[in-house]
């Protein structure tokens, strides 16, 4: 009864969303009801750092505020709008699984390290193209990208967590548009990204050239990406205790096919289970999840760290140390 009350609670907050005008509205947040999204978000980060300042004065310690290497973090919660995603057990829809704990996890991150920019896809019930949430990614120069999703098969049998990241073919961008594996609709919509005519989407198809520079960035981040992949892995492991390990996975998703930054679909968990799918529609295993996935970003961030040090140890004295992040950061 309590997820079903849930359900509609979330369901009637992004459905006022849906109504008042187009995704992109939606996007932004609904201004002809006077609900400022970005203004909400920003007052809530507000107040979790005025209460890590706080905590810190009070408790005399020196937290980090901010990650080492990581400063812009994008959640894509998965599905949205008229693409629900899968329907478990316990008959809610993946796309308020998705998208609640998508919330959780970025509250858990600003409440832990307030200085970090966490942003996320979308903020309401919309529907986005794939290409779209990597765009997204790519428009705010992300750092990291998780694509949350849960899992779904047709038949009782099939459990476990599972972390994918891009297949090795597709690192450089076809030559023409390939549709990918489809985890999220691939319609184009509006979205609520600006897009100015001079500022072309970058990283997807047809790029008029890839030079050996860029095409060792891809390679750069494509290792990174299964490095992140494989600690996020771990880290689920070890919190979801008794979890069935699916392993790390690589495919064709269309949702990271063209980001330009370590990315990856995590798979919290089978709805479709008997067990596992009411498992994961329950608090205490969404807790976990959000666990997992800070240590995991905190582990991958202390590695970007550590290879920017060693980077730096073999760099001549006489010649500048490389940064570790991407050209032109």
């Amino acid at each position: 009864m309590r997820l079903l009350l849930r359900q509609l609670c979330v369901s009637a907050v992004l459905g006022a969303a849906m109504w008042i005008g187009s995704s992109a509205d939606a996007l932004a947040g609904p201004p002809s009801i006077g609900i400022d999204r970005g203004l909400v978000l920003t007052l809530g980060d507000r107040a979790r750092r005025a209460s890590f300042d706080k905590k810190q004065q009070a408790e005399g310690a020196d937290a980090p505020s901010a990650f080492k290497k990581i400063r812009t973090i994008v959640i894509d919660p998965g599905h949205g709008g008229e693409n629900q995603g899968a329907l478990g057990v316990v008959d809610v829809h993946e796309k308020y699984l998705t998208i609640e704990l998508a919330y959780a996890l970025r509250e858990e991150l600003q409440r832990t390290y307030p200085d970090a920019r966490v942003v996320l896809t979308r903020y309401w019930d919309t529907e986005l193209s794939l290409n779209e949430r990597a765009h997204m990614a790519n428009r705010v120069d992300a750092d990291v990208f998780l694509s949350l999703h849960y899992n779904s098969a047709p038949h009782p049998r099939a459990v476990g967590i599972e972390t994918y990241y891009l297949s090795d073919e597709k690192v450089t961008p076809d030559p023409v548009e390939v549709q990918g594996k489809p985890l999220a609709s691939a319609r184009p919509t509006t979205s609520g990204i600006p897009r100015p005519d001079e500022a072309a989407v970058q990283g997807f198809f047809n790029e008029s050239e890839v030079s050996a520079e860029l095409h060792a960035e891809r390679m750069r981040q494509h290792a990174r990406s299964a490095l992140l992949a494989k600690i996020v892995q771990r880290s689920m492991l070890k919190e979801l205790k008794g979890s069935k390990n699916r392993g790390v996975k690589q495919a064709n998703f269309g949702v990271l096919r063209g980001a330009l930054m370590p990315a990856i679909v995590v798979e919290g968990g089978f709805l479709s289970h008997p067990e596992e799918g009411r498992s994961v529609a329950k608090s205490r295993r969404q807790r976990k999840l959000v666990r997992a996935l800070v240590s995991a970003i905190v582990s991958f961030d202390d590695a970007l760290a550590k290879q920017a040090d060693d980077a730096g140890a073999r760099a001549p004295s006489n010649e500048p140390v490389a940064h570790a992040d991407r050209p032109g950061r």
